[in-house]
């Protein structure tokens, strides 16, 4: 009875903490959108349903983020506060040993591997391809909508389009692969040009490009340029899908059961494969972060003062740079992209399973 007790009385208070810190980085996202989105409304005229459209499908990716964290975050706290105010040693003193807490911990951390797992593989798929249908059909009527400065971008199948800045329409560093001519002698070019602007013309997207050459490559020599040109002036032409069924799909708008499928396929692009690990990780990782907070809150108890937040924002930051770097390691075919973005979640566990493990036995 005590022990059902304890547990309904630790786990009210998890879950306020979870929805409160989930509240909290939420806002904290639409905050840091605020400025980028104000651009679309000053700079294009974007009406604000649209802008809130656009905020709407994109908070399930950070959600997808956002939990993991809440999960730590929640159970840190709680089992911190526990600590400070001397209840987890009247709760030892009544006979009640770290295992105790486990059962509940538990269930709460299968609550966060579900909802997060929902998260990663039914709503940010959804909203992500919301999303790019929104931004393609803006762009269809204005396409520099779908330009930013310093990115790669692959709105239109097989052309990649990067431009250094944007200065009052004109654009300034340009870089544009075309990759659609597969079946002829020379089957891509790359055309760079230090400056020019976007027109478009019914269902056509005329690039006017100044200063620059274009390079091509033939099927029997493709890491050779066989063709040089420099230009002072020239056009580049795109037909401009007339359907959102033709714009090219990131894997990341793919559902977890279609990447699976994909994969099971042999599908060799490497992105459907870390799209996959992806989704399936990051609720591993918010089952994982339940534990490893609540063990950080228990080890507070000798220690006397706030080393457990600054520890859980350690281990948290440990964990955001081995993810990151597996997910690079793999792109770039150092490691396999199957194991790539488990290697967080392994350290981590093994951490936490050492922390318990000393805290149990103490």
């Amino acid at each position: 009875m005590r022990y059902r007790t304890i547990s309904y009385y630790l786990l009210k208070e998890i879950l306020t903490y979870f929805l409160l810190t989930t509240l909290i980085f939420s806002i904290l996202f639409v905050m840091g959108k605020t400025f980028e989105l104000a651009r679309l409304i000053i700079k294009y005229h974007i009406g604000i349903v649209i802008i809130l459209k656009l905020l709407f499908y994109s908070l399930p990716y950070f959600l997808s983020y956002i939990l993991p964290i809440s999960a730590l975050l929640s159970t840190l706290l709680t089992f911190l506060r526990l600590t400070q105010d001397k209840e987890y040693i009247a709760i030892k003193a009544a006979g009640i040993s770290p295992k105790g807490f486990l059962a509940f911990l538990s269930f709460f951390a299968t609550f966060c591997f579900f909802i997060t797992l929902f998260t990663t593989s039914t709503i940010f798929p959804l909203g992500y391809r919301a999303s790019k249908k929104l931004v393609f059909s803006l762009a269809q009527k204005k396409i520099e909508i779908a330009l930013k400065p310093g990115v790669f971008t692959n709105l239109l199948p097989d052309i990649i389009f990067y431009v250094d800045r944007i200065e009052d329409g004109k654009l300034k560093g340009i870089f544009l692969y075309d990759a659609r001519n597969k079946n002829n002698i020379y089957q891509n070019q790359l055309i760079i040009a230090k400056s020019g602007f976007i027109a478009q013309e019914k269902d056509k997207i005329v690039f006017h490009l100044k200063d620059g050459y274009i390079l091509k490559n033939k099927k029997d020599s493709p890491k050779l340029a066989s063709y040089f040109l420099t230009y002072k002036k020239y056009i580049f032409v795109i037909q401009a899908p007339s359907k959102i069924a033709k714009r090219w799909r990131n894997p990341k708008e793919y559902y977890l059961w279609q990447l699976w499928k994909r994969i099971r396929q042999k599908e060799k692009d490497i992105g459907f494969i870390l799209a996959f690990h992806h989704n399936v990780s990051l609720p591993v990782t918010a089952f994982i972060f339940v534990f490893l907070g609540a063990v950080l809150g228990l080890r507070e108890e000798k220690r006397k003062h706030l080393g457990a937040v600054f520890w859980g924002i350690v281990w948290l930051t440990i964990y955001q740079a081995l993810f990151l770097a597996g997910k690079t390691l793999a792109k770039i075919h150092v490691i396999s992209p199957h194991i790539s973005l488990w290697i967080s979640d392994i350290i981590i566990a093994t951490i936490t399973l050492i922390f318990w493990y000393k805290i149990i036995h103490e």
